[in-house]
């Protein structure tokens, strides 16, 4: 314990930590709420949910087709952000969302990490090759990562990283897309526990003039790890049946941070007890799994119309998630689809966050408490700096939130 506040106050004295309580990937407590798809019909601008320390990762969802108009990929977000209501950049089908880089930076101000989460129930996803999947990464690190590109469709804003909610398509060649993703990132030897270890020491020796190395657009991009102090992580939905027949090749041949098991719409849903396998998932995690510190979530729907079958409410899941704390070391949270129903569903994602919290703490009572600066697994440096007073506790919603949500009556909409 003694190591891991060291630890905390060295980050702290380089600069690594913000005044607001940071993302920490190594605790049992960890809430990923999917935003995008307005399965409520009732979808708020994302900053709005980002209002209060509840929610600790938001995967936007989707980028759900890979190669569209013009080579370039599609996003969709319902009635926040499409390619029909917000137009899209000459020559594409990729919306222009830059209207979402206020909410992104304010949440992560807020000390949680945006990513983006490819694929989706109806995604025109897959690659022919190797070759294929490392030049898709590269897009995508340049659209919404670390790179540059005279196009980036949340404007300023610099996402967290990707998640794979692969549903279909062939399962070849998605080790190569995360390989290449982590060696633009300068990750290839690292996990989000090293990282952090790495950024701490290098800026402790770092010149004050060193400069942070992004690629042109035409070029790979690599980010100079020394001095970005920005971790981006990847993380993956498989289905729980094991193994997941989309993504499960690349699990064990490429680093995934985490892994958002979706225990609903299968036989070993959250709703079939004895046929519930987080403990087959968690063997994966140590026996298999590329990276040896990967996390395991519980996916569960907010709500009994997220999914079609699986929806238990917050007092199982809570059971759920205390057996799985005090018995498996990969558990790192739940995962739920998708924020407006869990959000309109009594806060149901307050209830499930409010009850990890109160079983870690009486499990693992010598852990840095939630409202404490704890050791951050991604530094947002830039994002704090470009945004104005912000907490982890209280994320002012602004008035555009209101005026930009719209509902549309084509939505296209997805679950996962």
């Amino acid at each position: 314990m003694h190591g891991v506040l060291s630890l905390a106050c060295l980050i702290l004295g380089l600069g690594l930590l913000e005044r607001v309580a940071t993302f920490d990937l190594s605790r049992k407590d960890n809430l990923a709420v999917y935003w995008g798809q307005d399965s409520a019909g009732n979808q708020q601008r994302l900053s709005y949910y980002c209002k209060d320390s509840t929610v600790d990762v938001f995967p936007l969802a989707f980028l759900y087709i890979f190669r569209g108009s013009g080579g370039y990929p599609v996003i969709d977000f319902a009635n926040t952000c499409n390619q029909w209501d917000q137009g899209t950049f000459p020559g594409t089908d990729l919306a222009n969302c830059t209207i979402l880089a206020d909410d992104i930076k304010e949440c992560q101000a807020a000390g949680k990490i945006v990513t983006l989460s490819l694929g989706g129930a109806t995604g025109e996803v897959g690659f022919s090759s190797d070759s294929q999947a490392e030049s898709f990464a590269d897009q995508v690190w340049n659209l919404f990562l670390g790179g540059e590109s005279d196009i980036r469709p949340f404007g300023d804003a610099v996402l967290d990283g990707v998640d794979l909610d692969i549903e279909s398509g062939t399962p070849a060649h998605y080790a190569a897309f995360v390989n290449r993703i982590r060696a633009n990132a300068g990750l290839t030897q690292l996990n989000a526990t090293t990282f952090a270890l790495k950024a701490a020491n290098a800026t402790a020796s770092a010149p004050a003039n060193a400069t942070t190395h992004h690629a042109n657009k035409n070029t790979t991009a690599v980010i100079d790890v020394t001095n970005k102090k920005k971790y981006y992580y990847i993380t993956a939905a498989p289905q729980c049946p094991y193994p997941d027949a989309y993504i499960g090749a690349a699990l064990n041949e490429a680093p995934f941070d985490a892994v958002y098991v979706q225990f609903y719409n299968n036989y070993c849903g959250l709703d079939q007890p004895s046929e519930y396998n987080f403990a087959t998932w968690d063997n994966w995690a140590k026996t298999q799994s590329a990276n040896p510190n990967v996390k395991v979530y519980i996916g569960a729907p907010g709500s009994s119309d997220s999914a079609g079958e699986g929806y238990v409410s917050v007092s199982t899941l809570s059971s759920y998630v205390s057996d799985a704390q005090e018995k498996y070391s990969s558990f790192g949270g739940v995962m739920l689809w998708d924020a407006s129903t869990a959000y309109t569903n009594n806060r149901f994602d307050l209830g499930i966050k409010t009850a990890m919290k109160t079983s870690a703490l009486k499990l693992f009572p010598e852990e840095v408490p939630r409202n404490a600066t704890s050791v951050s697994s991604s530094a947002h440096t830039d994002a704090a700096h470009d945004s104005h007073s912000s907490t982890d506790e209280d994320c002012e919603e602004d008035d555009s939130a209101k005026a930009g949500v719209r509902s549309r009556v084509n939505s296209r909409f997805f679950k996962l």
